[in-house]
């Protein structure tokens, strides 16, 4: 019997891969996990396990340091070899951007290529994959002297997204929707936070001075700050104290907790963050709005993505808001 491998990095990969074995209704299924050994998103990765018996679960530690990088082709190479690589029906992936998950992908052998969702990444996918700096050139001929097996994938997305010139199989989230519970509507503003401070997108004044823009905005409602599970909970704690908000740290995906939450809030805001188009999947009493950052507050390096994303997000019909 042939497998079907799922590679992930990230917890929504991981309900997006459960969306796909139901929507293919694939068997003999085999999830491997990429990771940094970051034990926050290890945590919740292994949390959405419980959602559906996998056949095999496998983990795969990704390179940091230089060195290792050197040696990751051999070392995948070895761990994959507890694969059958000649029996593999169709492999489904998450942060195929990654050199790293490239190669992995072009290591196994399969029928057909599926991206799982990674975000509103997925939209810029065609573009930065035709579009590569001199840079990435560069270290992409370097991987390749490191035995790095890349070259471009046949593919096709499995995706929420209307994506132009591009083949794709609509995730309607029918699984997780079946989980989705009577909810209470409680008048209060849920903020879904993002690393944009620890990027460096923007500095903490700025986001500090925007923030207080957004809870003037909904004056008059609470107003919680759901944290990122990569920003550092030091600067949310000390930015709730001098701002007056609460703030929430989930164990679990926001979509998750709100499918599992008896009581759900009137509002759902965001500067750009991907919860703000996958949630009304399944909460559909909630109002939804989108905050745009001035672009001269925002780091250049970061201008061309972040726009491009606002304009993807005014194309689905979400409210975006000028502060």
């Amino acid at each position: 019997m042939k497998s079907n491998v799922f590679i992930v990095v990230a917890p929504l990969h991981i309900m997006n891969a459960i969306e796909a074995v139901e929507y293919f209704n694939t068997s003999n299924n085999i999830l491997v996990i990429l990771h940094i050994g970051n034990e926050k998103q290890l945590a919740q990765m292994k949390k959405m396990l419980h959602f559906y018996d996998w056949d095999e679960v496998h983990y795969l530690l990704l390179p940091l340091k230089s060195v290792d990088k050197i040696f990751y082709a051999r070392t995948v190479n070895r761990t994959l070899d507890i694969l059958d690589k000649n029996k593999i029906e169709n492999v489904f992936v998450g942060e195929y951007r990654s050199d790293h998950v490239n190669h992995v992908v072009n290591s196994l052998k399969s029928d057909e290529v599926y991206l799982l969702d990674d975000g509103l990444a997925q939209l810029n996918y065609h573009k930065e994959m035709h579009s590569t700096s001199l840079k990435v050139k560069v270290r992409r001929v370097l991987y390749t002297l490191f035995l790095y097996k890349l070259k471009p994938l046949k593919y096709t997305f499995f995706t929420i997204f209307d994506i132009k010139n591009e083949k794709i199989i609509k995730n309607n989230y029918n699984f997780f929707k079946k989980h989705i519970g009577s909810k209470t509507v409680e008048h209060s503003v849920y903020f879904i936070g993002q690393p944009i401070v620890e990027l460096g997108v923007m500095s903490k004044e700025h986001y500090k001075k925007e923030l207080t823009k957004i809870m003037n905005f909904y004056k008059g409602k609470k107003f919680i700050y759901i944290l990122h599970r990569r920003e550092k909970i030091e600067n949310v704690k000390k930015l709730s104290m001098e701002l007056n908000f609460d703030y929430k740290e989930f164990d679990n995906l926001i979509e998750l907790e709100m499918i599992n939450a008896t009581v759900i809030p009137s509002h759902f805001a965001t500067f750009s963050s991907t919860a703000i188009v996958t949630l009304p999947s399944f909460i559909s009493e909630s109002d939804y709005r989108a905050f745009r950052i001035k672009e001269e507050i925002i780091n250049k390096k970061f201008i061309n993505n972040i726009s491009s994303t606002y304009i993807e997000l005014e194309k689905m019909g979400l409210r975006i808001e000028s502060l």
